[in-house]
């Protein structure tokens, strides 16, 4: 991992996914404490909730352990409740049990059957999901209005509105109080036709393995991955970019598919936005989670275990321009050759 800059205007701004290990505080959140707002993490499945949101089956008392750590540190504790599929209508009685066993700073919901759910216990900070996928005022509006007591205290930004600047700079100024947090290192691809039923389809599996051939992102062929430069992974060199825009940075570094991301390969990836480094589209891939199955291709080996080496195209760093054509793009990807080039 590289060398860690001082870089004032990123303390207390990452929030982190917690990957289970036991070692994830001493290792990842001490070294790290100054640049870190909040941990964020899903009730295993030994609490009763399984939502197949890449959280291992940790023991409730290694849990409860890690929240007091980081309540003794000062850090947040989000629990996040992404039930987009919802395949059980009884099950937030029990979210709301783990809740009092875990007594999270915030929880994070989505969909208006579970926020409806909290914001009626009136006991806890809310924050909207990305999985809500809000994309204007008018789909935030809808949620907010539904709050009579200021409970929805922070919102994920949109997938579609990553590089929407215009955007983020109108819900800051009409909503002054509302925390605003930005994903930076998912890697769907922009309006993915199967996005919803990839999203649903992990929730209604219980976190048991499914077939992930079955999405529209594990069949891109290498013909078509420059697609992942259309999507919202913002690389580290441009995050400055959104200071004084969004409040906090949300890193997805909890793993994939049941397996939990290595606390080494976590740090790097914070090292990274930190420093603000130069990293190039295949690091961006190999970083990057959500929508990107088709990288595992060149990035996670055949049965040998030996990686395909990419191609040209994609071991070189993102263009000066890239920033400026993200941000003022008309999204016109069937006849535009931007991104195309960029792997070419």
């Amino acid at each position: 991992m590289a060398a860690i800059k001082d870089n004032k205007k990123y303390y207390h701004r990452f929030s982190i996914g917690y990957n289970g290990d036991g070692d994830f505080f001493p290792q990842v959140v001490l070294p790290l404490k100054k640049y870190i707002s909040s941990v964020y993490s899903s009730p295993p499945t030994s609490l009763g909730i399984s939502s197949a949101r890449f959280t291992p089956n940790i023991a409730p008392g290694r849990l409860l352990e890690f929240r007091k750590k980081l309540k003794a540190a000062g850090m947040e504790f989000n629990l996040v409740y992404n039930f987009d599929g919802i395949p059980d209508p009884g099950i937030t009685g029990r979210l709301a049990a783990v809740a009092e066993l875990l007594k999270p700073d915030v929880i994070t919901v989505n969909g208006t059957f579970i926020i409806d759910e909290f914001l009626g216990l009136g006991k806890y900070k809310l924050n909207i999901s990305i999985i809500n996928d809000i994309n204007s005022r008018n789909q935030l509006c809808q949620l907010l209005e539904r709050d009579n007591r200021g409970l929805i205290t922070s919102y994920n930004i949109g997938r579609r509105k990553t590089y929407d600047l215009r955007y983020i700079a109108s819900v800051r100024k009409a909503f002054p109080g509302l925390n605003l947090k930005l994903m930076v290192n998912e890697g769907c691809v922009f309006e993915c036709p199967d996005q919803n039923f990839h999203s649903c389809t992990m929730t209604m599996t219980h976190g048991r393995y499914f077939d992930p051939g079955i999405f529209y992102c594990h069949k891109l062929g290498p013909d078509r991955h420059w697609r992942f430069l259309t999507g919202q992974y913002i690389p580290p060199k441009f995050l400055a970019r959104y200071c004084g825009l969004a409040d906090e940075f949300k890193l997805a570094t909890r793993g994939a598919h049941g397996e939990p991301a290595a606390n080494d390969f976590i740090r790097g990836i914070l090292a990274e936005y930190i420093n603000e480094e130069d990293i190039t589209v295949d690091r961006a891939m190999r970083t990057s989670f959500g929508g990107s199955f088709f990288a595992r291709e060149y990035f996670q080996g055949d049965g040998a275990g030996c990686a395909k080496k990419p191609p040209p195209g994609y071991c070189k760093p993102y263009p000066k321009d890239f920033f400026k054509v993200r941000t003022s793009c008309a999204h016109d990807c069937w006849r535009c050759d931007y991104c195309r080039k960029i792997l070419s």
